[in-house]
């Protein structure tokens, strides 16, 4: 401990500020379990919460302060900042034997992000990891479904407690939308609200919440209590227009009624209609209101919340009704207030007059589109074919998945991991994927037409025949991959890294690849034509029978490449290092080579047609039928010990001033 935080925890023992050092304590806690959870570091965080329970059991000390410092972390332990604590970290710890209420943690953690008063750090770790279990719990949710109705060979997790209830529950749910569509019911009926007085609304509201029930028992109730409720509810605006404020407050009291009406306990209509073991109703019921003002869904939750904490001490097994209306909510919330489209499609018409309906010939397809599965788990899963459109993946685990064919058209995947991801032929049109893990990645096919990977690492991928003209890789990491065929015109590749790849007939026409690694990269019958290949690292690179016209290769290490064949007209080659290149072949017409090294390299057989080689070194170059004829500059070029060079070609250089002894 440095001196410094002796200095003020003995300032604060010292001035007996209790509230200042529990605050301090809070907070630190906070920054330090949100600084492991980003590095997945979550044995320290429990290890934090064990530390500060046992730190007040120590044993006794004749320092006064010390004993000052283990009461107030006694008071500590025991107040509801420490059991805030305790929500947050059992998140992190180990799978074993832990309460049933733990199931719902991304309700308990509402209250603590919305409460003003608890340190920033607080309100965003509870906020992100609130958000985090509830998109893991659709996903794994959606991938159930899937799997589950259509005979898969791999089964997957059943996120609910309801065990072979889900699946019918689910249907049943869904189905309900083939005969009318509550949030389709939800825009007539603000439509219909507007403008017309409080009292009329509020009977509008009661018709609304009721539509569709069917049971007796449940009707008698709602118009028993409910209607009741409704008639004495901000009775002194019953003349007034309903205005947002008003729907607001109206709407939140609503929900108390359904919930809990005193912040503890449950209220005297949510245990009634608990009594008739139909927790769908109550949860079709409170989506109602949600669909009305999605502003109270806050509310909603803080409700849920209180009543988790209501039943909390209670055991599993007596509070089963209560357990089995909280699995029915997160479904029904599931399906109809996120970014994911359940469709219920009849497998064969087998079905003749008025036979009823039989579930069993229906089957789920749910459509991922626009889904925010943000740093969910996702790895070793079948997502062929999915619909993931503009989905929110950033920080999600998606290694080792099949994403074959699946469309990802501007998804966000920044910071994801897709390493040994199957992504053949999938739609990745201007995706993000910057920072993104792909090492060994399948992108085969794929369109990545536009896409950002900026210093994205696809070390050893597969991205032959794909497309990804115009995409952005910069900083990226291609190492060992394969991208033969590949369409990479236009890309801006400038400082990744090539090295070892193979790029053999891929088109990089006009690419960006200054400051680019690409030696021993395999180049062959690739197209660089107008490509800037500037202050490149292409040594030891193939690039036989290139296309390079009119590329920019200036100041370019091109040691030892080859370069058989390739055509480099018109192409911008000063100051480049050739040297131990292999040009045999090569098309050089009116291509400025000044003041580039080709030392001990190989010319043979080349047409240096207008070319510009003032100031070249080609020192010990093999000149073998190379011809110097047709307007070629070589003033103050440098030839000596050459190999090949014929009598008329030397007699033709003599004659300029060139260096040759």
């Amino acid at each position: 401990m440095s001196d410094n935080v002796v200095r003020d925890l003995y300032t604060i023992l010292f001035s007996k500020e209790e509230e200042s050092f529990r605050n301090t304590l809070k907070r630190t806690c906070y920054i330090l379990i949100n600084n492991w959870s980003s590095s997945r570091k979550y044995e320290c965080i429990q290890q934090l919460i064990e530390t500060i329970s046992e730190a007040p059991g120590q044993q006794s000390t004749f320092s006064r302060m010390l004993g000052l410092l283990r009461t107030w972390l006694a008071n500590f332990v025991n107040s509801a900042d420490y059991q805030e604590l305790q929500v947050l970290t059992e998140n992190y710890t180990p799978s074993g034997k832990k309460s049933w209420h733990h199931r719902y943690s991304s309700f308990l953690l509402v209250p603590q992000y919305l409460n003003l008063n608890n340190p920033r750090e607080q309100r965003e770790l509870t906020r992100n990891l609130a958000n985090k279990l509830k998109q893991k719990f659709r996903f794994e949710l959606v991938m159930y479904s899937i799997h589950e109705t259509n005979d898969c060979k791999r089964k997957y997790k059943n996120p609910t407690t309801l065990g072979n209830d889900a699946i019918a529950i689910i249907k049943k749910i869904v189905s309900k939308n083939i005969d009318f569509s509550y949030k389709n019911y939800a825009r007539i009926f603000l439509k219909e609200t507007e403008n017309i007085s409080y009292h009329r609304f509020k009977e509008s509201l009661y018709r609304y919440l009721t539509f569709g029930i069917q049971n007796t028992l449940i009707l008698n109730i709602l118009q028993r209590d409910l209607l009741r409720k409704f008639e004495g509810m901000y009775e002194s605006r019953d003349r007034d227009s309903l205005d947002f404020d008003l729907l607001l407050r109206t709407c939140r009291q609503t929900i108390e009624f359904f919930t809990t009406e005193d912040s503890k306990s449950p209220s005297q209509l949510f245990i009634a209609l608990a009594a008739q073991d139909n927790p769908l109703t109550i949860a079709i019921i409170l989506l109602k209101i949600i669909l009305i003002c999605k502003y109270v869904r806050a509310h909603l939750d803080i409700c849920i919340a209180k009543l988790i904490l209501y039943y909390e001490n209670f055991s599993e097994q007596e509070c089963q009704w209560f357990i089995n209306f909280l699995e029915v909510f997160n479904i029904v919330f599931a399906i109809y207030t996120e970014n994911i489209q359940y469709d219920l499609v009849k497998v064969e018409d087998c079905t003749q007059g008025n036979v009823p309906v039989d579930m069993k010939d229906y089957r789920i397809f749910p459509q991922l589109k626009s889904a925010n599965l943000r740093s969910v788990d996702l790895s070793s899963i079948d997502l062929r074919g999915q619909d993931l459109s503009s989905a929110d993946l950033r920080e999600a685990n998606l290694s080792s998945s099949d994403l074959s064919q699946a469309k990802l058209s501007l998804a966000k995947l920044n910071f994801a991991n897709l390493n040994g991801v199957l992504l053949k032929k999938a739609e990745l049109f201007a995706a993000t994927l910057q920072n993104a893990l792909l090492k060994g990645a399948s992108l085969n096919e794929a369109n990545l037409r536009r896409a950002e990977l900026q210093k994205a690492n696809l070390t050893g991928a597969n991205l032959s025949d794909a497309i990804l003209t115009l995409a952005k890789l910069e900083g990226a990491n291609l190492s060992f991959a394969r991208l033969n065929r590949t369409d990479l015109a236009r890309v801006i590749l400038n400082n990744a890294n090539l090295s070892h790849a193979d790029l053999s007939h891929a088109d990089l026409s006009h690419a960006d690849l200054s400051h680019a690694d690409l030696s021993h990269a395999n180049l062959s019958h690739a197209n660089l034509s107008n490509a800037n290949l500037s202050h490149a690292n292409l040594s030891n690179a193939n690039l036989s029978h290139g296309n390079l016209n009119s590329t920019l290769l200036n100041k370019a290490n091109c040691q030892n490449a080859i370069l058989r064949h390739a055509i480099l007209d018109e192409s911008e080659i000063s100051h480049a290092n050739l040297s131990h290149a292999d040009l045999s072949y090569a098309s050089v017409v009116n291509t400025n080579m000044s003041h580039s090294n080709f030392s001990n390299g190989f010319l043979r057989h080349v047409r240096l047609h207008k070319t510009n080689l003032s100031y070249a070194k080609l020192n010990g170059t093999n000149l073998f039928k190379a011809k110097f004829n047709y307007g070629a500059c070589v003033k103050n070029a440098q030839f000596m010990d050459n190999a090949g060079l014929s009598e008329r070609q030397r007699g033709i250089l003599e004659k300029q001033e060139v260096i040759l002894e």
